[in-house]
């Protein structure tokens, strides 16, 4: 009998792969029960876990930013990241598992020992190390936007939520509001800690600044104290003094010319011979005349200070007749007869008080002279002062600038720092407490059964097919069809060789045991 094999396989119908897993149903059924089986087993030896959740928001502070700037502007997903690594720290963590006796019941399961059984790995949740981590997986910080929708962790937010999974529905919910008030708390001692450590180094810089502004200020008075007198804001004074000075120089030269010419035509005079004139009249016109000195000195004195010019000229004429008249009223006999044609002229007196203005004049003359080279030399030199202060001034005023910017600066640190301490500034409020949970989350019992179902049932659908590909069979005379090239004459139905026949019956007749 020759195969065809190039000949269409004759198409099957529903009933036909019917009768195929009719015909392999163990290999079907087998798999669908093993499936079902393990499904009922891992969601009973799946451990349960209860999620337990709480809302936190963030209050923006009390006092507006206007009377008090905050210190702390960290963005709040940074704030929040570095809050949980805190919290989820191992110390922390190993505190509320410490106080909430977490994870001691927990162990390897049965599946678990037979993976390890499998994989030749041991399995030890006995570490602090392993629940520890275990604790970190099952805590979840979920941020949530203005709007209400969740975001991933450090995107923006004014809120998040904090979830818990554990194995007992009440201590679940009391380790959930533990977590809440933790970050609660941290998150105060942070920002309290922040401002703290804002104003201790501002009160710092500030000691700088004010020890370099007292040194820049020591230099100040140092340098000012070393170039007195030709400082800028000396420069007006100076060039007033040099003025009054040179007015001062004109008048000095001119009375000293008038004097000088009033003495040479006095000594003409004398030259011609003396004059007689009695004693008593020469005292008399000196006296006169150290009278109306003094009297034009205590007009000046009325006027001016003992340090005016004109002051002092006219108090060293005064003392000057005053010694000639005590030298005229003393002298042995011998002395005022030598002297008498002289002494007794009035006019060698007159000559006598010009040389004396002369003498007085020429002193004068040389003393501005002196002090307008002195105010000169100033006055030059007021320009290199005034580069030399303004380098000064110009440091010390961004000293200055720099510690009252500090000494403002303090101020609102001090503000900001007494604003956390009484917890008036930004801080987390919990919302919405953590809730008792009233049933598992997780396993889904149902769900692991119905997969445990669909798992087996796949795996002997695939079975089937695979053996059916492997194994293939004709079980109706329309198998041949396209698979042979003769028709097929009869096909012999399915015999049952106990078909027809009925189990024998025993009877008894007459004590004989007969077969019916």
């Amino acid at each position: 009998m020759e195969v065809l094999n190039d000949m269409e396989e004759p198409k099957k119908t529903i009933f036909d792969q019917l009768s195929v897993f009719i015909y392999r149903k163990w290999l079907f059924l087998a798999p669908l029960a093993a499936g079902t089986v393990v499904g009922l087993m891992l969601s009973f030896e799946i451990p349960e876990k209860y999620s337990s959740s709480t809302l936190i928001v963030v209050e923006e502070q009390q006092i507006p930013e206007e009377y008090v700037t905050p210190t702390d502007r960290t963005p709040f997903s940074q704030r929040l990241n570095v809050i949980s690594q805190q919290i989820l720290s191992r110390t922390k963590l190993d505190q509320i598992i410490k106080e909430y006796k977490l994870y001691e019941d927990q162990g390897p399961s049965r599946l678990d020992r037979a993976l390890a059984y499998i994989t030749g790995n041991d399995i030890d949740y006995s570490t602090p190390e392993d629940t520890i981590e275990q604790m970190r997986q099952d805590i979840q910080f979920t941020v949530i936007g203005e709007a209400g929708g969740k975001k991933g962790q450090g995107s923006g937010g004014n809120a998040f939520s904090i979830t818990y999974l554990g194995s007992d529905p009440q201590t679940t919910m009391e380790v959930t509001n533990t977590l809440a008030s933790l970050f609660i708390e941290e998150n105060l001692r942070v920002r309290e800690q922040y401002a703290e450590g804002t104003s201790e180094f501002i009160t710092s810089e500030l000691d700088s600044a004010q020890e370099a502004l007292e040194k820049q200020e020591q230099s100040i008075k140092e340098f000012k104290q070393a170039h007195m007198g030709a400082l800028p804001e000396q420069l007006e004074a100076n060039l007033r003094t040099l003025d009054r000075l040179q007015l001062e120089l004109q008048n000095v030269t001119t009375n000293l010319k008038l004097n000088e010419d009033r003495r040479n035509v006095l000594e003409e005079q004398l030259s011609y011979g003396p004059i007689p004139a009695s004693s008593s009249s020469m005292r008399g016109g000196l006296a006169t005349e150290l009278e109306s000195a003094k009297g034009e000195l205590a007009m000046l004195l009325s006027m001016f200070k003992e340090t005016y010019p004109d002051v002092i000229i006219l108090k060293k004429r005064i003392k000057d007749l005053e010694a000639r008249l005590d030298e005229n009223a003393g002298g042995s006999d011998k002395e005022r007869r030598k002297n008498s044609l002289d002494v007794m002229n009035p006019a060698y007196a007159e000559l006598m008080s010009v040389k004396s203005q002369i003498s007085t004049l020429r002193q004068r003359d040389n003393e501005i002279l002196r002090n307008m080279a002195d105010y000169q030399r100033k006055v030059e030199l007021t320009p290199n002062v005034e580069q030399q202060q303004s380098d000064l001034m110009r440091d010390y005023q961004i000293s200055l600038d720099n510690y009252q910017g500090l000494l403002g600066k303090k101020m609102n640190a001090r503000l900001a720092e007494n604003l956390e301490k009484r917890q008036k500034g930004a801080r987390f409020r919990v919302v919405d407490p953590a809730n008792l949970p009233d049933s598992p989350d997780y396993p889904n019992k149902p769900l692991v059964s119905a997969l445990g179902l669909l798992g087996g049932g796949a795996f002997g659908t695939g079975l089937v097919f695979l053996f059916e590909f492997l194994n293939p069979a004709f079980r109706k005379p329309e198998d041949f069809e396209g698979t042979i090239d003769i028709p097929v004459l009869s096909s012999i139905p399915l015999f049952l060789p106990d078909a027809g026949k009925t189990k024998p019956e025993l009877k008894v007749v007459k004590g004989r045991t007969a077969s019916a």
